[in-house]
């Protein structure tokens, strides 16, 4: 274990889901934050250029990360993938999604991009109420796996878990060797939310603990990792802290959101950051023992009143994620210091 340097601020790589610079990119600077998570670049400023390019071909990809950095945040995760769909379901297609995959693997490589976070879930992550009230009124959202009792199959059908393992492992012989080259780190993201199937018939395999475990022995590569959101994995465990110890010893988790839940996998509702019932604080100081310091980034977020939120993205406002980001550099030293004094 290294610890990391008294006085530092962590590593906060936050998402810029605009498609160009704004004023919450300005406040981000302003509170510290100097890393960027971006997404692939779908809307070009030429309407011709989507002849040309896919967003994650080298020039749309190299034309993002000088916006990025010309607004002056450093470029180091992207979260966001080409269609992968049929890759997963294992369908004809996956072919050309896997190609895909590699080129933005390749190109992110050339542009210094360090790490790809992506999931395995067939449906993608759900939320099934998008307006409910929290503390102080604040707008929020939660799923309810009720909700989804009576809805039909997605556009390819039912999927087994079995299915799923299997394309898992295709997959990751396949990619790794190309991240491996291109100096890219893999970090999977745990299913959201962490339950056998959504909708029915529809499965889902990184739910648990183990399932992570398993992920770390298909491909024995240090290119193979883990998103660690904070939000699932408290669902999926009732000792988050040992959880969080257990996947830094592998020296495998690549990224970490810090989401706050209440509930459990199959009924729960985000909530503001110190609301997490959880112990963050000694989750960090964790973190801090490790040596590890990120990036980070914080994730869903009640919608603060009056916010400039986009309210069609729930848990991604501007406010809310300002109130976090405080809160985990206040995290962040508080552990750093407490650990410095014990050592």
């Amino acid at each position: 274990m290294g610890n990391a340097v008294v006085g530092g601020r962590p590593r906060i790589a936050e998402i810029l889901l605009e498609g160009s610079p704004t004023i919450f990119w300005d406040m981000l600077r302003q509170v510290g934050v100097e890393e960027a998570t971006g997404i692939l670049p779908r809307n070009y400023p030429d309407w011709r250029q989507w002849r040309a390019y896919e967003p994650w071909d080298y020039a749309p990809l190299a034309n993002y990360k000088r916006m990025v950095e010309g607004a002056g945040f450093k470029l180091t995760i992207i979260e966001d993938n080409p269609p992968m769909d049929r890759l997963i379901y294992g369908l004809p297609g996956r072919e050309e999604q896997l190609n895909n995959v590699a080129k933005l693997i390749e190109n992110m490589g050339k542009l210094g991009i360090q790490i790809w976070v992506y999931n395995w879930m067939p449906t993608g992550w759900l939320r099934t109420r998008a307006t409910l009230r929290g503390r102080g009124g604040a707008y929020t959202s939660g799923f309810y796996e009720e909700d989804l009792k009576d809805s039909p199959p997605p556009r390819l059908g039912k999927v087994d878990a079995s299915t799923l393992w299997r394309t898992l492992k295709d997959f990751l012989e396949y990619i790794v060797p190309i991240a491996e080259s291109a100096n890219v780190k893999l970090a999977l993201h745990p299913d959201d939310p962490p339950i056998p199937e959504a909708p029915p018939g529809v499965a889902r395999i990184m739910n648990t603990v183990d399932a992570f475990d398993r992920l770390l022995s298909l491909v024995k590569s240090e290119y193979n990792g883990i998103t660690l959101c904070l939000g699932n994995f408290s669902l999926m465990t009732n000792d988050l802290l040992a959880t969080v110890r257990h996947f830094l010893e592998t020296g495998r988790v690549f990224f970490v959101h810090f989401r706050a839940v209440r509930g459990n996998a199959r009924a729960f509702e985000e909530v503001f950051i110190d609301e997490a019932p959880d112990q963050f604080y000694l989750v960090m100081k964790e973190f801090v023992k490790h040596g590890f310091n990120g990036p980070f980034r914080v994730d869903h977020t009640p919608t603060l009143s009056g916010d400039i939120a986009q309210l069609s993205v729930p848990g991604y406002s501007a406010l809310g994620r300002l109130h976090a980001i405080g809160y985990l550099q206040a995290l962040y030293r508080a552990a750093q210091i407490e650990v410095a004094n014990n050592s």
